[in-house]
């Protein structure tokens, strides 16, 4: 199997949740008494959407070093994206 499908196909989802949130205002029913800040956490679903979208790219890349700098940047983006989930989560002030 082509492991570079999976976070391909996380990215293509995390893309449209975050663009249809971003666009709509909507947030998953599961998920909307958590949610305090709908637009930071659509942001932050379209940052994630981009790091799934690096660490696809990275099993395209010819070169080692290549695969591994795509890889960290789409580590350290993730880790953007989960901490803007986070915020997104807070209580209003």
């Amino acid at each position: 199997m082509d492991w570079y499908a999976v976070p391909g196909a996380f990215a293509l989802l995390f893309a449209v949740s975050g663009t249809v949130t971003l666009r709509t205002g909507f947030v998953p029913p599961w998920l909307r008494h958590r949610v305090r800040k709908v637009a930071l956490y659509g942001w932050a679903q379209v940052i994630m959407a981009g790091s799934f979208a690096l660490q696809s790219a990275g099993g395209f890349a010819g070169e080692p070093a290549a695969g591994s700098l795509l890889g960290i940047a789409a580590l350290l983006s993730l880790l953007a994206g989960l901490v803007l989930l986070l915020v997104s989560q807070l209580a209003r002030d």
